[in-house]
């Protein structure tokens, strides 16, 4: 084995990592979307999730600001749409508009929810602490629609038929194609 020579690049070894895209609305009513791979559920009663945000950006203002968000999970044929909502942005403007998301209402919170994703997961800002150069942001989950053919009967994700994109580093992403159960 060898020495990693910047441990801050650990992060990189931890991969790949499901990609979401968060949908958030601003102080002004202006909606927006980020990608983010720093997500993972951290309870089932009551349901929460957890997101690392760097506090310079403003999908943090936004979230903080009115405290809910919506996670939208999306499928291999989003991945260009991914990046543009990964990039920066004015923040005046919208990244919905610019990458070319279709949103509809969502059932309990403000921020719009992204129809062509496979779920979308609301969620009420429980916490948020810094640690770090990230903030964590720890949502109840409030509400969840999820599409027919991306679960099986048991509520897991169909990796094999929607192919999340997986973020290793930077541009680079997997999807996944076989699912094998360990005994």
């Amino acid at each position: 084995m060898k020495e990693l020579e910047d441990i801050r690049e650990f992060y990189k070894i931890m991969s790949p990592r499901l990609t979401v895209l968060v949908t958030t609305m601003d102080a002004r009513g202006v909606a927006d979307v980020a990608a983010f791979s720093f997500v993972t559920p951290i309870s089932f009663d009551p349901p929460m999730l957890l997101l690392a945000v760097g506090p310079n950006k403003h999908s943090y203002w936004s979230i903080t600001t009115k405290k809910e968000f919506v996670v939208n999970v999306p499928s291999e044929e989003l991945a260009e749409k991914i990046m543009i909502a990964g990039e920066p942005f004015d923040p005046k403007a919208s990244k919905i508009e610019r990458a070319g998301f279709e949103t509809i209402p969502s059932k309990v919170v403000g921020p719009p929810s992204i129809k062509d994703c496979v779920a979308n997961i609301e969620c009420y800002v429980e916490d948020a602490r810094k640690y770090g150069d990230h903030v964590i942001i720890v949502g109840k989950v409030v509400a969840v629609r999820v599409r027919d053919d991306a679960v099986d009967e048991e509520y897991r994700l169909r990796t094999d038929k929607i192919r999340p994109p997986l973020h290793i580093s930077d541009n680079v992403f997997a999807f996944p194609y076989v699912e094998k159960k360990i005994e």
